[in-house]
């Protein structure tokens, strides 16, 4: 299976992607079972990637990051719920839902990665300091 999905990579990503975009619009119920399998995909497909990560990364850094993680997760509750209100209160349509929320994500993320990267460099000056 792993050396189908290596070989088919970017033939099954576009699918993915395809059948994503069309449920989207006509049954947007399934979207996250097609994202699950396009994440399952990935992480095949990157495999020894996520595992050299995993082995040379120490457990202090690890930890910093999985707290933010879990943060991050609380802040963006706070934000959805908050902004929900908002989207029912003026009946915003479907498709703007979806973008505003693909906004929030990508804008997180960069947020996420720039700010723990901020944080391991201080946490990792601070330790070299002692």
């Amino acid at each position: 299976m792993t050396t189908f999905i290596e070989k088919h990579y970017e033939r099954i990503t576009w699918f993915f992607l395809i059948i994503g975009f069309i449920l989207l619009f006509t049954a947007s119920d399934y979207v996250s079972l097609v994202l699950f399998f396009y994440l399952l995909v990935r992480a095949i497909k990157f495999r020894t990637t996520i595992r050299k990560t995993l082995q040379n990364t120490p457990r202090s850094t690890m930890f910093i990051y999985a707290l933010g993680m879990i943060v991050l997760i609380a802040a963006l509750v706070v934000v959805m719920w908050f902004s929900s209100s908002f989207v029912q209160k003026h009946t915003i349509p479907g498709f703007l839902q979806y973008i505003y929320v693909a906004i929030v994500l990508v804008g997180s993320m960069f947020f996420y990665t720039w700010f723990m990267d901020f944080l391991v460099k201080v946490w990792n000056k601070k330790k070299s300091s002692k």
